[in-house]
């Protein structure tokens, strides 16, 4: 019998909050909205992630343990047809 490595990818949902200042409810929404893009852009970690729930799961790769090393098998291979939405825990 051989072993494999698979490899799980999956979303979660990440959240971050900032101030802004502004004169109106619409200016304010639109100082959001640039914050928000760079925020996006940010590499740092966010405030809060929710792990309670995977979303768009996918099996990135299945690789053959050899005495040789590791060999692939398959990448990016869909184990369902809808989004994965199972609670953990």
């Amino acid at each position: 019998m051989s072993e494999y490595i698979v490899k799980l990818g999956f979303y979660l949902r990440a959240y971050d909050s900032f101030v802004v200042e502004a004169d109106s409810d619409a200016e304010a929404i639109e100082q959001a909205k640039a914050t928000a893009n760079t925020a996006m852009k940010f590499g740092a970690c966010p405030e809060h992630i929710e792990t309670s729930e995977r979303r768009q799961g996918i099996i990135v790769f299945i690789d053959r343990i050899t005495q040789d090393g590791r060999q692939a098998v398959i990448e990016d291979v869909p184990f369902t047809s809808e989004h994965v939405r199972t609670p953990i825990g």
